[in-house]
């Protein structure tokens, strides 16, 4: 039988311990610190099941996310809504390699698309979506990593413009 993997992911290694690095990504409305993409990012928790926020990119586009997994200092999956519409599934993994340097690991899952035929699917995901999230997840990796080194705030378009998330 044939196995296709639906989903993508984007690993990158920082130099900073595991710890920090999970205490930068679950700061409540953190995202503005190190994404160069996000204009605002809006919470009044971050730290288990049910969290909620509020993001707004620098182009205008806005998505509700919602914690539904969380595994203490190491892991949180999160749904992420468009005008009250699921649509990706997005997963955080750190694992540590030593005392001061980890590797974060995202996945995301394009749940909106699954209705579609395979073949359609495959096309939009294989010619669109996988290039642009990948571009997105390594320009979020490098800004993630520039702050935990640094600990300087990135700032926008820090890495290079997106087409869809840049202003």
């Amino acid at each position: 039988m044939f196995n296709y993997d639906e989903s993508l992911s984007v690993e990158k290694e920082i130099a900073a311990p595991a710890k920090k690095v999970w205490d930068i990504i679950t700061v409540p409305g953190g995202l503005s610190l190190f994404h160069p993409f996000i204009f605002k990012n809006s919470s009044e928790s971050w730290n288990d099941v049910g969290s909620k926020d509020h993001v707004t990119y620098y182009s205008g586009i806005e998505y509700d996310r919602e914690v539904v997994k969380w595994i203490e200092g190491t892991a949180y999956d999160l749904k992420v809504y468009e005008k009250g519409k699921h649509k990706i599934t997005v997963s955080f993994r750190i694992i540590p390699i030593d005392d001061q340097t980890c590797k974060l690991i995202n996945t995301i899952k394009v749940d909106f698309i699954k209705k579609l035929p395979f073949p359609v699917r495959w096309a939009l995901l294989e010619l669109k979506i996988k290039p642009l999230f990948t571009s997105y997840l390594c320009h979020v990796h490098k800004g993630l990593a520039y702050y935990a080194e640094t600990g300087n705030q990135v700032k926008q378009n820090q890495f290079g413009s997106h087409p869809v998330f840049s202003k």
